[in-house]
């Protein structure tokens, strides 16, 4: 965006799911556009309760405090304030470093 002449947003910070049955990233659509993250395309997304629909697809940096930074070059729009997130991580994400859920300490990690 820097390099477009445009500001920066500001940094929003809140809850985000790692979802290992999501193929794509998501970030709350109303957020992404409040923010004026780029949209960079369309695509379709479904999921078990909605049919699949055209989103916006933005481009964005999420940090997972204490993990990692990604870049997210194409993270689909989704509705997901309603369920206290800003931010869905999935398996597009996931696919390029190491998670590791420690299912007796209820933890996990996650490294780049």
């Amino acid at each position: 965006m820097a390099e477009r002449g445009r500001d920066i947003p500001k940094a929003e910070t809140g809850l985000a799911l790692v979802d290992t049955g999501a193929s794509a990233t998501c970030v709350d659509e109303t957020l992404a556009r409040e923010l004026g993250l780029p949209v960079v395309d369309e695509a379709p997304i479904s999921s078990a309760s909605h049919d699949a629909h055209m989103v916006p697809v933005f481009a964005c940096h999420i940090e997972i405090r204490g993990l990692a930074r990604i870049d997210c070059h194409r993270a689909m729009g989704a509705m997901l304030q309603n369920q206290g997130l800003v931010a869905l991580i999935g398996r597009d994400v996931l696919r390029s470093g190491l998670f590791v859920y420690n299912g007796i300490e209820g933890s996990f990690s996650f490294s780049i």
